[in-house]
């Protein structure tokens, strides 16, 4: 049976920006607030839900981390999920489920009943949240409304927290706990409704394949991480078990990453965080969120506690912070198209750094106008100009079939962040308390002093992760601005349709949904130049950087690379469908381009530039401006060769990393069991080659690549040797004793110092002749030779200079 929005789907055009993207946006925006606001809503509610099921105080944690612990862990999971089964379904199952299970967990007669409720919200809010995301992601692709659109969802983001402190406190005083639960279900239900009526099934090409591995291990990774945050709260961090379940979920986490980038279809594809942007907007994000979740914690038990403000009250207290968060988000969605986004998210995170410092004067008695208002504003204004830039970056250049992964990455950023700061700011406060009570004399007020001074210095360490973030963000995230072309944005090139009335997302070489040229089309730097050959051939030439912007068609864009990156100065030559030259241009300095044309109608640009494989996109200007043209270049050179020992042995699982000019990596894989490595796609250029093997010498070549094809570079690995020993006074170990190791030559090659047990150790040293001097005493040497790995003891006595040793090797 064919559901009316499928049918409704068949019926639409199914090429180019969704037409409805526009009435999706609130439908999206009000599911995700569900999920936002069940963040913080409980908070509140935790006293009157204790009283009334009469859990313990090392059980109320539980009732918000439940929720943590399942959201956090299957995020990942929920992403690809959304990709291959189709984004649409998954937002509506976790739209139903998540609010079952609200309606469970508001009629809850027992704490297991309860907590079961918080997991399974937290396990459909993993599905929700990367589904609208990655709707959005998919839906806006034009620059301008891809500003709006996030401007939107990142106030929601940044926003939607303190609201739910508000909604918790009014709802908890005039009817009861229940209610912050049950309210989700009406939310949901309307939600439910639009998404029926206006959202597109769109999904990853393919068959859905799942990562099996890598959902154990990520899962069991995160869940062990955020378990185990949570365990210092009460544990603290020398404990085993925190101890444990980090260390635990550390190594799981690792051994994630490395069969993610082995198998065919990872969870998580490396591709994705490997991008420097991408990266560093995700740590922005984890960052930040730490910051943010001590602003609300520790102020509402100051509020609450200190102040004797009442649930309402203390709700209402943080909407100026609100009102910061939707004012600068606004902002910052204009800005998003003039302004690269790390010079919005680094003074976005120094701000709220500055709004965390204020926070570090409150005491007993201070007024919440002078103390705590000002910095509530600033930590909004600054959160807000970090959220829209950082979640739009986080998922911009993504390929289509990775939309819902790149998506949860950004959620799961946020409640990693979450977890981690509440455990590590919680604990920081509560040692602070303690080291307040005993270092001061025992007065009526000393309780709530130390409290409010356990806040202070929360504060104070959440002001300095936010600042360290900003710095991050500043050095990390390079994306370019996001340029946009007035006008409006017709449909491109139709895409084929995929069955059952969805919509498949085609990787494209521009934004917006245009395909590449088909493949009989010209697209090498033959045919281009054939293409500006005389012959009756019209022939407009712009060699000069393109002119500004007229009335009339234009075509304009930027040229990236691989990483994301600009390509200035790249050459743009611009046809018709029957190959005539109509024009051509340069990239600025930027990547970025604009080329007017002198009439509508469909057209081929093909930009190439040294070191590049030439790429094609075709345009379609029947209705005015087209979508701006975003052109990925491939590189045009590659490298490969052979990791052997000098004796010609092939040296398996070598770790072959290439850094470019600036010391950036630009690749990095192991050598087969044959010793091969190969990389592709890179740029012309100098690079510098790194092999490291197990008990070899690492080795370091600079490399030259043309963009003729591949070069080829054999590394010879020299068999490393390590020397280890002690050094003894009589017969006991002597610590502090100076070792040094000296050639042929004379050079001193190593030296070490004796620990506590006099032991010393030389790693990656050529093997062959040295001198071996000790001194501590009077100094003794020896004449060792080294191969492989070796012992050598020395034993200094008072008044000798003759060494007795031991050699083994």
């Amino acid at each position: 049976m064919t559901h009316a929005s499928d049918i409704r789907t068949q019926a639409a055009d199914p090429t180019g920006p969704d037409p409805r993207r526009w009435l999706a946006l609130p439908v999206i925006a009000l599911a995700q607030l569900m999920v936002v606001l069940d963040a913080t809503i409980v908070n509140i509610a935790l006293p009157s839900a204790q009283h009334t099921l009469h859990f313990t105080d090392a059980n109320r944690q539980w009732v918000v981390t439940a929720y943590t612990l399942a959201f956090g862990g299957l995020l990942l999971l929920g992403g690809r999920i959304a990709d291959f089964v189709g984004r649409k379904r998954t937002f509506l199952i976790g739209l139903i489920g998540f609010a079952a299970a609200s309606a469970v967990g508001g009629a809850a007669t027992t704490t297991a009943m309860l907590l079961s409720a918080r997991a399974a919200q937290g396990a459909f809010g993993a599905l929700l949240t990367p589904s609208a995301l990655s709707l959005l992601s998919v839906m806006f692709t034009d620059p301008k409304e891809r500003g709006k659109a996030f401007g939107v969802y990142g106030a929601i983001a940044g926003g939607g927290s303190a609201v739910g402190l508000v909604l918790g406190g009014v709802l908890t005083e005039y009817l009861n706990w229940r209610w912050c639960l049950y309210v989700n279900t009406p939310i949901a239900i309307i939600a439910a409704i639009g998404a029926l009526l206006v959202l597109t099934n769109t999904r990853a090409p393919g068959k859905a394949r799942f990562d099996i591995p890598g959902v154990i291990l990520a899962t069991g990774g995160l869940v062990a991480l955020v378990y185990g945050f949570t365990k210092a709260e009460t544990d603290g961090w020398s404990a085993t078990i925190t101890l444990g379940t980090v260390a635990g979920g550390a190594v799981l986490l690792l051994i994630f990453m490395v069969v993610e980038a082995r198998v065919k279809n990872p969870l998580l594809p490396i591709r994705i965080v490997a991008s420097r942007h991408r990266g560093g907007a995700y740590l922005s994000v984890l960052l930040a969120v730490i910051g943010m979740f001590a602003i609300f914690f520790f102020l509402n038990f100051y509020l609450q506690n200190i102040k004797h403000f009442s649930a309402v009250k203390t709700g209402l207290a943080f909407l100026p912070m609100t009102g910061g968060v939707l004012f600068s988000s606004a902002v910052c969605s204009r800005l998003m198209s003039r302004v690269p986004p790390r010079l919005l998210m680094g003074p976005g995170l120094f701000i709220a750094a500055g709004g965390m410092a204020l926070l570090t004067q409150m005491g007993v008695n201070t007024a919440y106008v002078s103390h705590v208002l000002p910095g509530l504003i600033l930590v909004g204004i600054g959160l807000g100009g970090v959220m829209v830039p950082a979640i739009s970056t986080a998922t911009l250049g993504v390929a289509p079939r990775d939309a819902g992964v790149a998506s949860a990455m950004v959620n799961t950023a946020q409640q990693v962040g979450g977890s981690l700061g509440t455990a590590l700011l919680n604990t920081i406060a509560a040692n602070a308390t303690t080291h307040y009570l005993t270092s001061h004399a025992r007065t009526p007020t000393i309780v709530p002093t130390a409290a409010v001074h356990g806040y202070n210095v929360a504060a104070a360490w959440g002001a300095g992760i936010m600042a360290a973030a900003g710095v991050l963000a500043l050095l990390l995230v390079n994306a370019p601005r996001l340029r946009s072309v007035d006008g409006p944005t017709p449909p491109p090139a139709p895409l084929p349709p995929a069955d059952r009335g969805e919509r498949a997302d085609v990787p494209t070489g521009g934004v917006g949904g245009m395909p590449d040229w088909p493949t009989d089309a010209p697209m090498n730097g033959a045919a281009v130049e054939m293409a500006g050959q005389p012959g009756g051939l019209r022939t407009a030439l712009l060699d000069a950087p393109a002119p500004p912007r007229a009335a009339g068609p234009r075509i304009a864009g930027t040229v990236v690379h691989g990483s994301g990156a600009p390509v200035p100065d790249a050459t743009l030559t611009l046809i018709d469908s029957s190959g005539r030259q109509l024009g051509r241009g340069r990239t600025d300095s930027d990547g970025g381009f604009a080329l007017p044309v002198e009439e509508r109608g469909h057209y081929v640009l093909i930009a190439h530039a040294t070191g590049f494989e030439p790429k094609a996109a075709a345009i379609d200007l029947t209705n005015g401006n087209g979508a701006p043209v975003d052109i990925a270049l491939a590189g045009s050179a590659g490298l490969l060769g052979v990791v052997a020992t000098p004796s010609g042995a092939p040296v398996a699982g070598a770790a072959v990393t290439l850094t470019n000019a600036t010391g950036e990596v630009v690749a990095a894989q192991r050598t087969g069991a044959d010793g091969r490595y190969e990389i592709g796609d890179l740029q012309a250029g100098g690079y510098t080659l790194v092999v490291v093997a197990g008990t070899h010498r690492p080795t370091a070549l600079p490399i030259e690549l043309d963009s003729s094809g591949r070069t080829r570079q054999d590394v010879a690995l020299a068999s490393g040797a390590e020397l280890r020993g002690t050094v003894k006074a009589g017969d006991r170990p002597l610590p502090g004793a100076l070792v040094n190791l000296v050639d042929r030559n004379g050079t001193v090659v190593a030296a070490a110092e004796t620990d506590d047990a006099g032991r010393y150790e030389f790693g990656d040293i050529a093997p062959g002749d040295y001198s071996l001097v000790a001194s501590g005493y009077p100094p003794a040497s020896s004449a060792i030779s080294v191969a492989g790995e070796a012992t050598h003891d020395i034993t200094l006595r008072h008044g000798s200079a003759r060494p007795t040793a031991r050699l083994a090797g």
